[in-house]
């Protein structure tokens, strides 16, 4: 299940006791991949996914406010692209025990903290996230706030400068979203020791906007099944609409299994424009570093007048330090 470092950062921007010495930390994954699309079009690469390094601590300020901080970079393992050492969440904020934290930097927009249904990983076909235009991107010059917990509720919000010449929309699926403020509110409810979690978010980007909701139920201590609907207005002909649907499953062994349906409605805008995705592996804990993955997949992009088919499957392996 997909958590962005807004998300993840959160248990550690409570007020510390004393001063932290800064925190190395990071993610090494690749996998080895073979996809077989229509028109015998056949491929067997290496490839890192959301690999990364970074630092981050935080610093006693008084006794309820800490300073907070995080830089965090791309790594490929596989190459030496010019996305190598691409900055990803880099932040510094303050974190305050009874008025919540504020981060500024480049940050994941706050619909990232609300996915409960993505469980894919690798992404051998499709990616590792929903199938969707607008997906937890990133924006710079951004500011967000995440509120103290009430009770199992946090309200987030989101802001992103004028200045900012990034796009706050993912420019290799939409058209870029450049000096426009993008702004966004969310809530999310996870009470504590309770089987179920739920929350949702909207996003302005320019002209584009977004509206999600999701939620995730434990039927019991091995079996989780998680469930995810987004709009977004892209202001074309049709607004686009993703369903995700997932189920993820421990068992008494090092392997976990997981299974995860993904429909795409209105691709882009594009009326009777479909993509259908089902994916289903397993992961294997050798330790609490360490996994194995195996998974395959099966995606159908349907244009309206003409079906494309990829089908594909993959291995590889996870460490995180």
């Amino acid at each position: 299940m997909k958590k962005l470092l807004l998300a993840t950062a959160i248990p550690a921007l409570s007020v510390s006791a004393a001063h932290a010495a800064p925190q190395v930390y990071g993610k090494a994954f690749l996998t080895l991949d073979y996809v077989d699309a229509d028109n015998n079009n056949e491929s067997t690469s290496l490839n890192s996914n959301s690999s990364r390094i970074g630092v981050k601590g935080a610093e006693r300020l008084t006794a309820n406010t800490d300073l907070v901080y995080q830089l965090e970079y791309r790594v490929d393992i596989d190459s030496d692209k010019q996305r190598n050492f691409e900055s990803r969440d880099t932040y510094l904020g303050l974190s305050n025990k009874q008025y919540g934290t504020v981060l500024a930097g480049r940050l994941s927009t706050i619909d990232g903290m609300v996915d409960y249904a993505n469980v894919a990983s690798g992404g051998v076909v499709g990616g590792d996230g929903i199938l969707s235009t607008f997906d937890a991107p990133r924006a710079s010059n951004a500011i967000a706030y995440v509120s103290p917990n009430y009770n199992g509720v946090n309200f987030l919000g989101m802001y992103g400068l004028d200045s900012d010449q990034d796009s706050g929309v993912n420019s290799s699926t939409v058209d870029a979203v450049n000096a426009e403020s993008k702004w966004g509110l969310g809530v999310q409810y996870e009470p504590a020791n309770q089987p179920f979690r739920a929350g949702a978010t909207y996003i302005q980007a320019g002209d584009v906007k977004i509206a999600r909701v999701s939620g995730a139920y434990d039927i019991n201590s091995a079996l989780t099944v998680g469930a995810l609907y987004q709009n977004t207005d892209l202001k074309q002909a049709k607004k686009e609409n993703t369903f995700t649907a997932s189920a993820q499953m421990k068992t008494a062994t090092p392997w976990s299994v997981y299974g995860q349906f993904d429909l795409q409605q209105n691709v882009k805008g594009a009326k009777d424009a479909d993509n259908q995705r089902i994916i289903a592996g397993g992961k294997y804990a050798f330790n609490q570093a360490t996994t194995g993955h195996v998974y395959a997949g099966y995606i159908n992009h349907d244009s309206g007048s003409k079906d494309t088919k990829e089908y594909g499957v993959g291995a590889g392996l996870e460490y995180n330090f």
